[in-house]
């Protein structure tokens, strides 16, 4: 239960590695605000981390590229629960496309989901946090910001930028904030595995060919690693990009 009596707010929070983090933050104790595009789904991820659980729970339905969902998510850990102790940014899109088949638009969503939104949630937590005079910020990356792989250039750039972020804002943010990201390899999650089906560039493939312990991450194995940084287990450790992804990268 080390997360008793504190919140813990997770974008990307209805599927996926998000709902990994979300569901076993709750089951450490934490209240839990899940924010996702889908009311819908995130409804029923609610449902289920309640029955399983019995955390508080609040949902924010929204675009987190619009600076609306982070003003609203935020709005909600402060009216509902009085405070906000953690923020696990891991909403993100992972499209797979050669550069010539990259389309423009392809590329803002790219950008705008994993580091727009980032940002803009970061930005509307970082004040509220100082504000308690704690709290911790755990942002998500990926082995494509460093490993170069065919039909990742964009998600990869994305990420590349999300690990820069993250180091600068620690530096921003200490001494009372940590701010660190996980950088996850490929991990079995709905996305991926319909992605798999359809992908004609291999990139997944390719990926998990590549590592030492030759799997995918299953979805808790990454949340294990973002719960370690956002917990007092990590409490001196800031501005640091955490490798879990099954040896791709070692150091």
């Amino acid at each position: 239960m080390e997360f008793q009596d504190q919140v813990v707010l997770v974008t990307g929070g209805s599927k996926g590695i998000g709902k990994a983090v979300a569901m076993l933050a709750a089951k450490r104790g934490a209240a839990v605000i899940i924010v996702g595009r889908s009311l819908g789904a995130l409804n029923d991820t609610a449902d289920e981390i309640r029955a399983a659980t019995g955390a508080r729970l609040v949902t924010v339905a929204g675009d987190v590229a619009d600076a609306d969902t982070a003003i609203r998510a935020v709005a909600q850990a402060r009216d509902h629960f009085g405070r906000l102790d953690v923020v696990a940014n891991i909403a993100g899109a992972f499209p797979t496309a050669l550069l010539e088949d990259t389309t423009e638009a392809d590329f803002a969503e790219t950008i705008d989901i994993n580091l727009k939104g980032t940002f803009l949630m970061c930005r509307e937590a970082l004040p509220y946090l100082r504000q308690q005079g704690w709290g911790a910020i755990v942002n998500m990356s990926s082995t494509a910001a460093r490993f170069p792989t065919p039909g990742l250039s964009v998600y990869g750039a994305s990420k590349a930028g999300v690990e820069a972020f993250t180091r600068a804002i620690a530096n921003e943010a200490a001494p009372h904030i940590r701010v660190n990201a996980v950088s996850a390899g490929p991990t079995m999650t709905e996305t991926v595995a319909a992605l798999m089906a359809v992908d004609q560039t291999g990139a997944v493939d390719a990926v998990t060919k590549s590592l030492p312990l030759a799997r995918l991450a299953d979805p808790d194995e990454i949340a294990e690693a973002v719960l370690f940084l956002a917990s007092s287990r990590a409490s001196f450790i800031t501005g640091q990009i955490l490798q879990a992804n099954g040896g791709g990268i070692m150091a």
